[in-house]
C-alpha cells in the first residue's frame, strides 16, 4: 500500500469513529403524547420509546396557577432529560388554574391532591412494577408531600423544587395578594393583578386552608431532595421535611443566587439547568 493510500485509509477511520462517537453522544429523541388522566385531567406522557419499558416512572407535579410545561419550559426540559435516561415521566395540568381556566383559579387543594393521585394511578397501571418518584414545584411540591404522605409506599423518590410547607404560611401572607384575598372572601370573587389577570374565588381560598404537610411524612420511607434558590421568597422547609421523614437517602442543595423559578427568564443564568440535572441525576441514582 502506497504512503497517500495509508494516510486516506486513517483520514476515513478517524472520521468514522468521529461520526461513531458523535451518534454515541447525541441526545437521542424523546416520545410525547397527550394523554387523558382523568375525566378532568390531562397531561403529557414523555419515553426513550414508544414501546419498550421504562427504568422508572416520574410525576411531575406544576406550581400555583401553572401548566404541564412549567414556567421556562423546566418540567418539559426535565422530562427530556429523564428520558434520555430512560426514565418515563407524566406531567399533568392541575383543573382549574392556569391559563387554560382564563387564570381563574376554581381549584381547590383536595382537588389537587385528587389530581395528583389520579396520575399516580395512571403510571401504576401504564407501568406495573415500575418503580416512581415524583417531582413538585412549589405548591406542586406541597401537593408532592400530601400524597406521599397519603401513599408512602407508592413512591421511591422524592424531589421537591422550592417547596411549599405550610399554605396557611405561604399563601396568605404574600403582601402584595392580601387585599384581593380579603375581597374575594367577602365578596365571591376578585381579581388580582400580577404576570396575568388571576381571579381568585373562595372556593379556592377557602380549599387551601387546614392541611398538614409535613408531619403526615415519618411513614415515607424513600429516597427524597429537596432543592431550592438562596433568593426564594418562600420560607425554607426543607430541615422540617428532612428531620420528619424517614428517608432512605436525604439531601437538601441551595442554589446560590436562584430565585423560586430559578431564573428561568434570565438568559445569563444557569441556575435552572443546575436544578434540572441535580433532579434527573437523582432519579437516575435512586430508581
Amino acid at each position: 500500500m502506497t504512503y497517500s493510500r495509508v494516510i486516506t485509509s486513517i483520514f476515513i477511520s478517524l472520521l468514522l469513529a468521529a461520526a461513531t462517537t458523535a451518534a454515541s453522544t447525541t441526545p437521542k429523541p424523546t416520545h410525547e403524547y397527550n394523554v387523558e388522566v382523568a375525566p378532568t385531567v390531562e397531561g403529557t406522557l414523555s419515553s426513550l420509546s414508544a414501546s419498550a419499558t421504562p427504568k422508572a416512572a416520574v410525576l411531575l407535579l406544576h406550581g400555583w396557577t401553572g401548566h404541564r410545561d412549567e414556567v421556562g419550559d423546566l418540567f418539559k426540559r426535565t422530562a427530556a432529560q429523564l428520558a434520555a435516561q430512560n426514565i418515563a415521566s407524566l406531567r399533568i395540568d392541575f383543573r382549574g388554574e392556569g391559563e387554560r381556566n382564563g387564570h381563574r383559579l376554581t381549584s381547590t387543594f383536595a382537588t389537587r391532591i385528587a389530581d395528583a393521585e389520579a396520575g399516580l394511578a395512571f403510571l401504576q397501571q401504564h407501568y406495573p412494577e415500575t418503580k416512581i418518584g415524583v417531582l413538585g414545584f412549589s405548591l406542586g411540591g406541597a401537593t408532592a408531600l400530601a400524597i406521599v404522605g397519603r401513599q408512602p409506599e407508592a413512591v421511591e423518590s422524592l424531589v421537591l423544587w422550592s417547596t411549599a410547607g405550610d399554605l396557611a404560611v405561604d399563601f396568605f401572607t404574600q403582601p402584595d395578594m392580601k387585599s384581593a384575598m380579603r375581597e374575594a372572601i367577602e365578596k365571591g370573587e376578585s381579581v388580582y393583578d400580577s404576570w396575568a389577570k388571576i381571579t381568585f374565588t373562595r372556593e379556592h381560598l377557602a380549599g387551601m386552608i387546614g392541611y398538614e404537610l409535613i408531619e403526615p411524612l415519618s411513614a415515607y420511607q424513600g429516597a427524597l431532595l429537596g432543592i431550592r434558590g438562596s433568593d426564594d421568597y418562600l420560607p425554607a422547609y426543607e430541615s422540617r421535611i428532612l428531620e420528619a421523614a424517614n428517608g432512605s437517602i436525604e439531601e437538601a442543595t441551595v442554589i446560590g443566587g436562584a430565585d423560586h423559578i430559578f431564573n428561568a427568564f434570565d438568559p445569563s443564568s444557569t441556575h435552572d439547568e443546575r436544578a434540572i440535572t441535580l433532579t434527573s441525576r437523582w432519579f437516575a441514582e435512586t430508581l
